[in-house]
């Protein structure tokens, strides 16, 4: 399936959740910051999802190629409070759920006005 024919991760995704338009919100990946414990879940994820597709046991799978694949989208839930990080593969996309205590935004340096 092309990706022009599949239905937009963030459409997919509230379908799956059975939720509102309104209640799913896109963040940009820099602006969030993940736990260890958060961090920890996208490894394990990352090294799932690879093996499952390519038999490729990623057991030693370094935390910076576990998190850029699951960084093609960031939502924030609101009505969990916690993150959902997707990653578009060739044929579908895949969603991991983070908790909302293990994750936060990043405090930004300049001024907000």
């Amino acid at each position: 399936m092309r990706e022009t024919d599949r239905q937009p991760v963030r459409e997919q995704v509230l379908a799956a959740l059975g939720q509102a338009k309104d209640s799913l919100h896109e963040l940009d990946y820099e602006d969030v910051a993940l736990s260890a414990a958060g961090l920890a879940l996208v490894r394990r994820a990352a090294a799932a999802v690879l093996r499952r597709l390519s038999g490729m046991a990623a057991e030693d799978l370094p935390l910076s190629r576990a998190l850029a694949l699951f960084l093609d989208h960031v939502f924030w839930n609101e009505a969990t409070g916690g993150l959902i990080l997707c990653a578009d593969l060739s044929d579908k996309s895949v969603c991991l759920p983070i908790p909302a205590d293990c994750w936060g935004l990043k405090p930004h340096p300049g001024l907000v006005q």
